[in-house]
């Protein structure tokens, strides 16, 4: 399924189909909480949870936004 924002493939197994997404405004932050912003929990998330995959994937997610984001 695709994500309703994005576009972007998310797999599969999800419990709504993509226009429930959208109704649902699911799977985005439309109204971040403080919390949501700081990136400590982010680092210990890194740091002692996440495996190396999932760093490997964090990285190129990173690494396509900071190139988007240079380029405009």
């Amino acid at each position: 399924m695709k994500h309703w924002v994005t576009n972007q493939e998310m797999g599969e197994g999800f419990e709504h189909n993509q226009k429930e997404h959208k109704n649902f405004e699911y799977n985005i932050l439309v109204k971040p909480k403080k919390y949501e912003k700081n990136i400590m929990r982010t680092f210990y998330l890194i740091k002692d949870i996440w495996t190396l995959e999932q760093l490997e994937e964090l990285k190129e997610f990173l690494d396509e936004h900071i190139e988007e984001r240079r380029s405009n």
